[in-house]
């Protein structure tokens, strides 16, 4: 007995330390979460063999944090867990692995910087935390994800990478991307996985999304920042100093728009109506005409490879609705129509497929004298199909009908003897065939004077 009351004043000693160790905080972290029960967490199953240090060395940015996990889920011994049991793990505590987003297409002068090290984009190059894109006039670029989500930025753009990783335990990925200046657009793959997110962000707003395809852009000069969601939806949440609601999340659903300074979402412009659809661009400029609709201050054109816009070549924005873009190759492209409305937001796009047939036609005439008979040799060039059939016509110019008319031409020249004296208008059409279709175009009338030497 006597020893029993000489140890009793350490054993309570000791079991007051206990008990003072498990209400300190073990980590900064640890108190977070356990200041905050609503903060996000991740549920495991426990299976047979597992403990609480062995998970942690497994799945948690710090061992020491364990501490937190037991007491969040009341565990009395870290050694001795219940197999089928499921615990809560705060997603903050929890290890990742980083991603790579990839230089999928890119035009024109587009550079990363990665630290204090500034290097040219190139195709496949690995992005990753931290890297900055940017884009100069006229410059695009589109990154690709490892679930096949899309980036892309127009010109005069600046996108940093905040977050791009996978946690180890469930894989969740976590996707942020912070506009410094311009804009964004992306298109998220839905994401089956509730602790997966996909966020675009300015100094002055957020949006979270979890499959859609939406814009985002940011003026450091007004302080303004946008959203405008064409398909599912994003929620906006918007910081302190706007009309917005600061600090609550909005849901801006497909089809409409908000900013920073607006109380809500409003009902964006539809999209514009591209005249002549089907016209063979076949002059030296793309050349676009739109109809215009009530309420748009600009409208915004592009034209890409591909009908995802992925790989863009060219865009514009213009105040009247006919626009002019720079040549292209000859091939298959894409034009996407926008129009812009007085709060600065983009509307619904429409997406037009065309064909670009480049039809240059440099035209001359020569005539000289062979015995009794004055010939007029008339040549044409056609760099930009160099096999294809031509027409010659040849007008008198007070007649409608041609007096020469050739057609099913292989050579660049024609030519055409003794005219009387007077007024000539000619031109030459360019017959193409290509992939079973066949594109024709006309030159422009070219004139002749012909005034014989009495």
């Amino acid at each position: 007995m006597d020893i029993v009351l000489k140890r009793l004043p350490d054993l309570r000693l000791l079991a007051a330390l206990i008990l003072l160790c498990l209400a300190a905080p073990a980590s900064p972290l640890a108190a977070q979460n356990r200041q905050e029960p609503g903060a996000a967490v991740v549920l495991y199953r426990v299976k047979a063999g597992d403990n609480l240090y062995e998970l942690a060395e497994r799945y948690l940015t710090r061992v020491e944090d364990y501490v937190a996990v037991q007491r969040l889920n009341a565990i009395a011994n870290p050694r001795r867990l219940k197999p089928g049991s499921l615990i809560r793990i705060p997603r903050s505590l929890l290890r990742h692995e980083p991603l790579r987003a990839v230089v999928q297409s890119y035009r024109g002068t587009v550079s990363v910087q990665r630290g204090s090290a500034r290097r040219p984009a190139a195709i496949g190059m690995r992005l990753g935390e931290g890297d900055i894109l940017e884009t100069a006039e006229k410059s695009f670029v589109s990154l690709r994800l490892p679930d096949d989500s899309t980036v892309a930025m127009p010109s005069r753009s600046s996108v940093r990478i905040e977050r791009l990783r996978r946690t180890l335990l469930g894989g969740a990925i976590d996707r942020l991307f912070s506009i410094v200046k311009g804009r964004a657009s992306a298109n998220v793959t839905p994401m089956s996985d509730p602790d997966s997110r996909f966020d675009m962000s300015t100094p002055m707003a957020v949006s979270a999304v979890r499959g859609t395809e939406f814009r985002m852009s940011f003026d450091p000069d007004a302080r303004r920042a946008t959203t405008e969601v064409t398909e599912g939806k994003v929620a906006f949440t918007a910081d302190a100093g706007g009309s917005a609601a600061p600090g609550r999340a909005q849901l801006v659903a497909g089809g409409f728009g908000i900013a920073t300074d607006l109380a809500e979402p409003v009902a964006l412009l539809r999209a514009p109506d591209l005249l002549r659809p089907g016209r063979v661009q076949d002059e030296e400029k793309l050349r676009f005409e739109l109809r215009p609709i009530v309420g748009a201050l600009r409208y915004h054109l592009q034209v890409a490879r591909d009908a995802g816009f992925l790989e863009l070549l060219d865009d514009a924005e213009t105040v009247a609705p006919i626009v002019e873009l720079e040549p292209v190759a000859n091939g298959t492209y894409f034009v996407r129509v926008t129009a812009i409305d007085a709060r600065g937001l983009e509307g619904m796009p429409a997406v037009y497929g065309f064909e670009r047939r480049l039809n240059r036609i440099e035209a001359s005439v020569e005539d000289a004298r062979k015995g009794r008979h004055r010939n007029y040799l008339f040549r044409w060039r056609t760099p930009d199909a160099p096999s294809a059939q031509y027409r010659f016509q040849l007008f008198a110019a007070s007649q409608a009908d041609p007096i020469v008319d050739e057609a099913g031409l292989t050579s660049t020249s024609f030519v055409v003897a003794d005219l009387p004296d007077g007024s000539y208008r000619w031109r030459v059409m360019t017959l193409q065939f290509v992939g079973g279709r066949i594109y024709d175009s006309w030159s422009g009338f070219q004139e002749l004077r012909v005034d014989t030497e009495k």
